[in-house]
């Protein structure tokens, strides 16, 4: 087990977690995860979180030269990786992954081995004052990090928010013929922003209950479970997930790479919780061409990726009302290991949970995802970390 601060570039921080299976990079910028590596089967070593082109290395947009081409807005400047938004996705305001935090704190806990680091930030805006813990957790014997995020409205008002956990999946991970999916139901997909320069590719407004028959705006169904070939779409995908069951999922598989990335959020939770009811799919396959995705507005797009995650409903909406002091907590993991059975890259038919952990099965092939699905080891850790840190 390993945890360090290191420096990267121009007044920007990280802090580098490993168990010695997974490395992950956590920058203070935003709390914006650049990593979360492991071996491959052929040896390597991946990283699937997208890291853009255009992804600046200076201290800021607003004194970066080229900062009109990011169009001044910071979570352009810094995008990509896997990260937290709060209270929503905006640039009009301070929200969690446009904004700098600060690390309280890190180290290692006896109880599992495992090691952890504590950050905070917080908004004093007018109309917009809130607060935002955070840890990140990682145990010996798990392709996993697990995260538990506090939120606190320290207004005088209600403050409504649409939480979310995004997670940008990228080359060489991302590639043609990729699996996705998913235990949500009920998908819509949504059109594209008026600020976008896209195009999309599903019809917007049927909802469906399968990722393989999804309308299309010129007629007839495709299969969006596969990352198809370059295709200048872009498009976003909305899915509820179902009240039973322990978790919500979405996983990723590069059947030539022999790798899966599976991202899951607990559906039980306490009086203090909160838990995510939706999954997103964001398919970018060579569809936006807007700056800085494209050179310029309307040129040839440099970005192919998939954005996963979970949040409580389309952009634009806040689903979710923090009264004056209220707070609560989200919990969110994302895991990404290889496998040696090549049958897998086939895809799976069931998602079985025992004492181990997931158990991904494809007819009499499995393929088991060690992890504490439950979130307990994190709950006893956040309990004990953030009631030391209010005494």
């Amino acid at each position: 087990m390993d945890i360090r601060r290191l420096p990267l570039w121009e007044g920007r921080n990280v802090t580098y977690m490993s168990n010695d299976l997974v490395s992950a990079v956590i920058e203070d910028q935003g709390e914006v995860m650049l990593e979360l590596s492991s071996d491959c089967f052929a040896g390597g070593r991946v990283n699937p979180l997208c890291l853009p082109y255009f992804r600046g290395t200076g201290s800021g947009v607003l004194s970066d030269p080229n900062g009109e081409w990011y169009r001044m807005k910071q979570t352009l400047y810094q995008a990509g990786g896997s990260y937290f938004t709060f209270p929503f996705s905006s640039e009009d305001m301070i929200t969690s992954n446009n904004t700098y935090w600060s690390m309280r704190k890190y180290g290692t806990e006896e109880e599992n081995g495992g090691v952890w680091r504590y950050s905070s930030m917080k908004s004093r805006e007018e109309n917009n004052r809130y607060s935002l813990d955070k840890i990140d957790y990682m145990v010996p014997g798990e392709h996993v990090v697990y995260t538990a995020v506090r939120m606190k409205n320290r207004g005088e008002t209600p403050l409504e928010a649409n939480p979310g956990m995004n997670t940008m999946l990228g080359s060489p991970f991302v590639a043609s013929g990729c699996l996705m999916d998913t235990n949500a139901r009920h998908f819509s997909a949504y059109q594209k922003a008026m600020r976008e320069v896209a195009s999309n590719r599903f019809e917007s407004g049927p909802v469906f209950d399968d990722l393989k028959r999804v309308p299309l705006q010129k007629g007839g169904t495709c299969d969006a479970s596969i990352v198809p070939p370059p295709t200048g779409t872009y498009d976003y995908l909305l899915g509820k997930i179902p009240d039973k069951g322990p978790v919500g999922w979405t996983s990723f598989i590069n059947p030539r790479l022999q790798m899966v990335f599976f991202t899951f959020t607990p559906i039980l939770v306490e009086d203090d919780e909160l838990r995510f009811p939706n999954v997103n799919f964001v398919q970018n396959y060579y569809g936006r061409m807007d700056v800085p995705w494209a050179l310029w507005d309307g040129a040839t797009s440099q970005v192919f990726s998939v954005t996963s995650g979970f949040n409580f409903g389309p952009k634009g909406s806040r689903n979710v009302i923090l009264l004056p002091g209220e707070e609560k907590v989200l919990y969110y993991a994302n895991a990404f290991e290889s496998y040696d059975n090549p049958r897998m890259g086939l895809g799976f038919y069931s998602a079985e949970f025992n004492t181990e952990g997931v158990v991904l099965k494809r007819t009499k092939s499995y393929l088991t995802l060690k992890c504490d699905y439950s979130f307990y080891k994190l709950r006893r850790l956040r309990k004990k970390l953030f009631s030391a840190e209010e005494q």
